[in-house]
């Protein structure tokens, strides 16, 4: 689940609960700069630290739901624990009993997410998400490494700094590896329908780094074409268009970006994992090796923001539409219930045939380790 699936009505209850918030925990709220239906951000300042910040305060309507508040605060642990420079970290987080409010200090990026850019300015230079591409392949590559999954990869939680990088936002969703203890009452379709693989939309546990891997692939592909590779009016029928592999190629929606970076950002987005690249290390260096990557403009915070002072041009994107799983699974119940069975063989979609692997080989990267993790592989 994501801020995304909440009803449209709850961002305007959560902006009418901190119409008059002016402080929390001591800290004096600024300005807002983002809002969904979990949670309201607020620039702010930490005087005895001597740095801007990121207030997050968690939605009232959210504070009774465990689920929910767990989540909260694993984003405030996870993010001081995995420190990574592409990675927003965290500050402190804790519950203001005097306003009756759960905060999160994070991080201040003086910046848009890759989705308010691609809203206000249209799809993205080949250069800059080029940039943003390897930016989050080495945030994914750090969290993989420490046996970490993200789970919710999207221009959302894409944060453009102003030193021409960008970072990774919100491990709310993030999961460890073989721990099946987390999470437990929202396992089903956890994450966002547009950018999810579809193992994850089956069952949120059946993960690892490959499935991040297609998230930021498709959230590539929505960034340079301006369409998310897998549309549809519901949840079940992106989910049915991921399972049968199908895509536009994105040189027919974008013919300006080079064959080579078309063929990495499809090489992710197999239904099967095995038929991905693999490792988000590899889809870094192979981003490299094009050589165009080019640093993100200094875009603020100011110049994005509506006169109410939230952040504009989400409500009516790809990214805000997600559709919710149905509370229980169609069919018998069962986890797998109403949706086609995974395949059992690597499925390459007609757009991966036409641009074959061979083509990548010449960004610098060799794609035989690949193919033979592909083929060698067992998926669990």
């Amino acid at each position: 689940m994501t801020e995304s699936d909440r009803p449209a009505s709850e961002p305007q209850l959560l902006a009418e609960t901190t119409a008059t918030l002016r402080s929390i925990a001591g800290y004096r709220l600024l300005r807002k700069i983002g809002q969904g239906g979990m949670s309201a951000v607020y620039q702010s300042y930490d005087v005895a630290a001597q740095r801007p910040v990121a207030v997050k305060i968690l939605a009232d309507h959210l504070a009774g739901q465990p689920e929910f508040v767990g989540r909260f605060y694993r984003e405030a642990r996870l993010s001081r624990v995995l420190e990574h420079p592409r990675i927003v970290q965290g500050y402190a987080a804790g519950f203001d009993a005097e306003v009756g409010k759960h905060y999160l200090v994070l991080e201040f990026i003086d910046g848009p997410t890759a989705h308010e850019a691609l809203t206000h300015i249209g799809r993205l230079s080949v250069g800059v998400v080029v940039q943003i591409g390897i930016d989050m392949a080495r945030a994914l590559a750090f969290l993989h490494e420490r046996q970490y999954v993200h789970r919710d990869v999207k221009p959302d939680n894409i944060l453009l700094h102003p030193d021409g990088h960008a970072k990774l936002a919100d491990l709310g969703l993030a999961k460890r590896l073989n721990d099946d203890s987390q999470l437990t009452s929202i396992h089903q379709g956890v994450g966002t329908t547009y950018y999810m693989p579809y193992e994850q939309a089956v069952n949120a546990n059946l993960v690892d780094g490959r499935s991040d891997i297609f998230a930021l692939g498709a959230s590539l592909y929505h960034l340079l074409t301006g369409d998310v590779p897998f549309p549809g009016a519901t949840h079940d029928e992106v989910i049915r268009e991921k399972w049968q592999g199908s895509f536009r190629p994105l040189r027919e929606l974008n013919p300006s970006v080079p064959p080579a970076v078309a063929q990495l950002i499809e090489a992710t987005l197999a239904c099967d994992p095995r038929a991905r690249i693999q490792r988000a290390e590899d889809l870094a260096a192979a981003l490299v090796a094009t050589g165009l990557a080019t640093p993100l403009p200094m875009w603020g915070h100011a110049s994005w923001n509506n006169s109410s002072g939230a952040a504009a041009g989400h409500d009516e994107s790809p990214t805000r539409v997600d559709h919710a799983p149905p509370a229980a699974p169609p069919g018998n119940g069962s986890a797998t219930a109403g949706f086609m069975p995974l395949p059992s063989t690597p499925q390459t979609p007609d757009a991966a045939r036409r641009y074959p692997w061979s083509g990548v080989v010449g960004v610098g990267v060799g794609v035989v380790p690949w193919v033979a993790a592909a083929l060698g592989n067992v998926w669990t």
